[in-house]
């Protein structure tokens, strides 16, 4: 996903001023984006070496997309390609080419992308997405929605609107006016501050309260009487607090606001940012990038706790909401929930949804689609509901941020109207009712616990219920995904005639696949309905721990890769192929007899001959390390000399380990 404001509220702020930069290098890692800019380019020009040139332009073009210049980025992520650089730049290059809008080129990327990663199919639902963009660009106009950038906006970064008061906006901006001194290395401009605006008369004053500060301050919410504030602070006094963003609570009392409190809402190594109260102020709306979600930031809510005067536990709003990317910006209007996200099919970096709630539970999604959504970042929707309506089809009113590229520079504040839907012809009545035939999939996913914690050579305890993993369902011709529930529960709808794979992911476990057919069913008048179930088993990753590949085993004084463990190395070359971004070391193991030196030369041999038989399987090399240990780590604690030959054998071993 493109770089967008909400991306500057997790990052380790104190070090992106303290210390001198001498290098494009230094200045990328340590984020300050908008300095590495101009050394990383000059440092490139000197570059000879072809690979360091490549690792040279990656870095520029992530200090683009990081800066908001999705174009420049789209350049030098072409260039790190062509040099040779490999890594995630096929497919950033083919989302920031979605991202600027051109895309039939974006969608030429996604499945080179693909293809390079061993699967043309991977990235369909974004080469699907890139075509249903063009169609609601060329629908914009008819739109119920209607949009205009507001006059006072300018190269600064201005967004999330609140309304304040009738004729003011509150927002956030990064403008010369920003408390302080200091310049936010990311990006190059101020800290972000509070902003009033007039709407009448496009003026702008700093939001004069204690606790608009010199650090970050953001996504502001009041309750119905203005006597209490929730906001996003990010950066304090405190050097062992700035590395997370947190939501912060404020009262008035007397005329003065106190001084800020931190919400309590989990775990302190975690972001906690944009809070939203409900218009009751019994609910609190949030994000958090709790690992405890469907991974990225999700959207959770908290009930007040009036009889303790707090809020309570948080709840994940689910996976009908919430999926592996980001979720972000919450606002209720009634039972209709707005937010942003990328990780629903949408236009590029994040679209605005929408999705209304009937009897507690939550309807379908809908993407406000053009002119709402670009190919930028779109976010911050807010409805004005004390706007005067002079037109008598608009029913609407409100604000949103985005940083598309036709605006003024940096995110801009738009204002949009949004007019009745034309009324739909009635379809026909039917002559007879309709029998409705349905296919449909029920699946789980659970995770392998094993009897010692951590260990996955110390054998199978007991499946649990996996939380939140991501589902990707493919035919030869079709790709969807959804998300598991929190009880690790899916379900779906399935067409008869086809073959589907299935394949459940989450972030630090190996995917896991499974094929079903639909083939030879048949749904009849007397049977529309037929229910097939799946169960996928997710193992973690565990990174520097040795696995031992069970039947991956050598006769005596050989490394002559066996029939039998072949099947074995075929399964890893699966692993492999569906989780691209691994790299492993293989080792192997010998038994006790013989000179130390000789095993130790033949574990080696034995370790490159499974390394060989991958490569020759199409694992790139480059994922993959060879390292003998001889017999300095044996399986079995007995006497060399009164071993079984089982217990040789058990020695006799080849095992593979995630690299960090």
């Amino acid at each position: 996903m493109k770089y967008s404001v909400f991306a500057l509220f997790f990052l380790l702020l104190a070090c992106t001023y303290t210390q001198k930069i001498k290098d494009g290098t230094t200045a990328y890692e340590r984020k300050q984006f908008d300095v590495a800019k101009g050394m990383l380019q000059k440092e490139y020009q000197r570059e000879s070496d072809r690979i360091e040139k490549g690792k040279k332009a990656y870095m520029l073009a992530e200090s683009h997309r990081r800066t908001n210049d999705p174009a420049s980025a789209v350049d030098w992520y072409n260039k790190a390609i062509n040099d040779g650089y490999r890594g995630d730049a096929s497919i950033k290059y083919a989302q920031m080419l979605q991202q600027v809008q051109r895309y039939d080129e974006a969608s030429r990327a996604y499945q080179s992308a693909g293809q390079a990663e061993g699967d043309r199919n991977k990235y369909y639902e974004y080469r699907q997405a890139c075509n249903q963009a063009k169609e609601w660009l060329a629908e914009a106009d008819s739109n119920e929605y209607k949009v205009d950038n507001l006059k006072f906006n300018n190269g600064s970064t201005d967004f999330l609107p609140i309304i304040f008061d009738e004729n003011q906006l509150l927002i956030t901006s990064d403008r010369t006016e920003s408390e302080g001194n200091d310049i936010y290395k990311w990006t190059g401009e101020k800290y972000f501050d509070l902003f009033l605006l007039n709407k009448e008369a496009n003026t702008l004053e700093r939001y004069e309260v204690p606790f608009n500060t010199d650090y970050h301050q953001s996504a502001i919410v009041f309750n119905q009487d203005k006597t209490e504030a929730y906001f996003t602070q990010c950066g304090s006094d405190d050097k062992a607090a700035v590395n997370y963003c947190k939501i912060m609570h404020t009262k008035k009392q007397g005329g003065t606001w106190s001084q800020p409190k931190e919400v309590k809402l989990g775990g302190a190594d975690y972001n906690y940012m944009h809070p939203h109260l409900s218009a009751d102020g019994k609910l609190l709306f949030f994000v958090s990038n709790n690992q405890a979600g469907y991974g990225g930031y999700d959207l959770y809510y908290s009930v007040w706790v009036t009889a303790e005067e707090r809020w309570g536990a948080p709840k994940n709003m689910g996976s009908k909401v919430n999926t592996q990317g980001n979720e972000v910006f919450p606002y209720l209007d009634a039972d209709t929930l707005y937010f942003s996200s990328d990780g629903h099919p949408g236009m590029g970096g994040l679209d605005l949804f929408r999705v209304e709630q009937s009897a507690h539970l939550w309807g379908n999604l809908q993407n406000l689609k053009a002119p709402m959504n670009s190919g930028s970042d779109d976010f911050g929707l807010v409805i004005d509901s004390k706007a005067k309506i002079e037109d008598e089809n608009t029913f609407q009113i409100g604000y949103f941020s985005s940083n598309r590229l036709e605006g003024k520079g940096g995110d801009d504040i738009y204002r949009f109207e949004r007019a009745y839907p034309k009324p739909e012809p009635e379809p026909p009545l039917p002559d007879t009712p309709t029998i409705v035939f349905n296919l449909r999939l029920d699946g789980k996913v659970k995770e392998r616990i094993y009897n010692i914690e951590g260990d996955p050579n110390s054998g199978l305890k007991e499946l649990k219920d996996l939380p939140a993993a991501t589902l990707r369902i493919s035919t030869e011709d079709t790709v969807f995904t959804l998300g598991a529930e929190l009880d690790g529960s899916f379900t779906t709808t399935l067409d008869t005639g086809k073959v589907y794979t299935v394949e459940a992911s989450k972030t630090n476990y190996f995917k896991q696949s499974k094929t079903l057919s639909t083939k030879g069913i048949v749904l009849t008048e007397e049977e529309p309905e037929k229910v097939l179930e799946i169960q996928l088993e997710l193992d973690q990753i565990y990174k520097g721990r040795e696995i031992v590949l069970e039947g991956i085993y050598y006769d005596y004084d050989s490394d002559k890769i066996r029939e039998d463990a072949a099947v074995i190395l075929d399964s890893l070359v699966n692993i492999l192929t569906k989780n691209p971004d691994l790299a492993i070391q293989l080792s192997s193991h010998t038994d006790c007899r013989g000179k130390d030196s000789y095993n130790q030369d033949l574990s080696q041999r034995r370790a490159e001959s499974a390394v060989r038989y991958l490569t020759q399987k199409g694992v790139l090399s480059d994922r993959l390390s060879a390292r003998g240990y001889g017999e300095s780590k044996l399986a079995e604690d007995c006497r060399c000399s009164q071993c079984s030959e089982e217990e040789h054998q058990a020695n006799r071993r080849t095992t593979f380990m995630v690299l960090e």
